[in-house]
């Protein structure tokens, strides 16, 4: 492999930056994408709400908007390993790089290693890129560091984690011309940090407590997003009709592992899907099913819905009852109120009850329930996949706060159960403290709380990482109650 690495020119006037790109400018999905990875370091923003807002102000074609969310969300989630294969060819530090330089090489080595473009046409197109947004005195270093990279890309694949292995899909490396990754043997933290894209805190903590091919299976889970699931609402349409729709639009899709659901190799646009606007389905993870089967929802019963939106567990909960249960799905932000409000009526849902309410729980229904769902919000370390900017977020300290957050929630809607009422604890996190730790405090703490069931999904086994737990509410000696075992 060549050793060449590309240097800067330094030209002798200071060149001004040109004006930030106009969304009336964009004019390619790697134009989008750059701009929604500047917004994103800008604001913090989610990437989705980014694409979303600008998809409105732009017509780029289908390709072009499926290119852009591949490049920006692909980005963000393969950001630590696109460093360190980037830092592999680039001697001048990072500092001294102009940011959006360097946000255009990322862009560039994402579409090289991880995406569809062929090579050649990866290289050209960012170099294109940069002349598109004004900054022509970078086109000939993009076009030097990124051909470097392609001399650093390997023909071969491999099944074994090594310091010239980047993980691809499935349990699959590529081969590298060269070690740019620390060892996974002698430096297992740091290997799984960089390879995977992983911050230091969560590579320590999986590595602490998984098994190695756990481990590994929840990494490859997080860099790619997961097929899209699809739950029927079956008071509406059969999941058989719903599939054959979906092949007459060219969409393949295969059974789930619930009766009502479905796994869509790609989507596209939601909304331009058959079905979407008669309500015949909505969008789920099975993870996220998981949480309103084990509540078990009957006809006729009084379900509170703690942290509702966007609905998605809540519609499932009305569904699952025949639309025949009396539901209150609450949530304390009204725009994500109003989400859940357009899902029930798409969906055309009448048993289902949307009501604000403030974070010290003022406005919650003051009934009885026969059961509650409570959602928490939480780390999200069992859907990285899904969530491109979940792992840049995770920290210790905001984990210490959730986890007190978490509890409240339960004990909020754990004192609004009638005597005999169950509850469904459920979260996307897989980190103990948010999980079976937490649950394990709070029942021993609450002599009427009775912990009848809990199952952990890890990620990649097949679907999100997911944690549910059953809790019953006694107010007699619990004689007789089975306590199945965590799976």
């Amino acid at each position: 492999m060549s050793k060449r690495r590309p240097e800067f020119r330094r030209s002798a006037a200071k060149t001004a930056e040109p004006e930030p790109l106009h969304v009336d400018q964009i004019e390619s999905g790697r134009a989008l994408a750059f701009v929604v990875l500047q917004q994103y370091d800008a604001t913090g923003r989610f990437v989705a709400d980014l694409l979303a807002e600008f998809d409105s102000e732009h017509n780029l074609s289908r390709q072009q908007r499926s290119q852009a969310i591949d490049v920006a969300a692909g980005t963000i989630r393969r950001r630590r390993t696109i460093d360190v294969l980037l830092h592999s060819q680039v001697k001048r530090p990072r500092a001294e790089v102009e940011p959006d330089l360097w946000r255009i090489l990322q862009t560039g080595v994402q579409q090289l290693c991880f995406g569809r473009t062929p090579d050649h046409a990866a290289v050209d197109a960012t170099v294109e890129l940069t002349r598109s947004l004004g900054r022509d005195r970078w086109s000939g270093f993009v076009n030097g560091v990124l051909r470097n990279i392609t001399r650093l890309l390997g023909d071969d694949n491999s099944m074994e984690p090594a310091k010239n292995n980047v993980p691809i899909v499935d349990g699959v490396y590529r081969h590298l011309n060269a070690d740019v990754f620390s060892c996974p043997l002698t430096s297992p933290v740091e290997h799984l940090g960089e390879a995977f894209s992983m911050p230091r805190a969560i590579a320590r903590r999986w590595h602490q407590r998984l098994t190695r091919s756990d481990m590994l299976a929840a990494g490859f889970h997080s860099l790619n997003p997961p097929k899209t699931g699809m739950r029927v609402n079956v008071l509406r349409a059969s999941v058989s009709g719903v599939t054959e729709a979906l092949t007459a639009a060219e969409v393949i899709s295969e059974p789930g592992v619930y009766d009502e659901s479905l796994r869509l190799e790609s989507a596209g646009r939601i909304d331009r899907l058959p079905g979407y606007e008669e309500g015949h389905w909505s969008i789920q993870d099975e993870s996220a099913m998981a949480a309103s089967r084990m509540l078990n929802p009957q006809p006729g019963e009084m379900i509170l819905d703690l942290c509702a939106a966007p609905g998605g567990k809540t519609t499932h909960l009305a569904e699952l009852s025949g639309d025949q249960a009396t539901i209150y799905a609450c949530d304390v932000n009204e725009g994500r109120l109003k989400r859940i409000d357009s899902n029930i009526a798409r969906l055309q849902l009448s048993s289902v009850l949307s009501r604000l309410v403030e974070r010290d729980g003022t406005g919650l229904p003051q009934l009885e329930f026969d059961a509650a769902l409570v959602d928490v919000p939480c780390s999200n370390t069992g859907v990285l996949g899904r969530r491109s900017e979940a792992r840049w977020r995770f920290n210790e300290t905001d984990l210490k706060e959730l986890t007190q957050m978490q509890g409240r929630l339960l004990m909020t809607a754990f004192d609004l159960l009638r005597p005999g009422g169950r509850l469904v604890y459920s979260t996307c996190s897989i980190e103990p403290e948010e999980t079976s730790d937490l649950i394990r405090s709070v029942v021993e703490s609450v002599p009427s709380m009775v912990l009848l069931k809990e199952q952990l999904s890890l990620p990649g086994q097949p679907s999100d990482g997911a944690y549910t737990a059953l809790i019953h509410r006694v107010t007699k000696p619990t004689e007789g109650l089975v306590r199945e075992p965590m799976l």
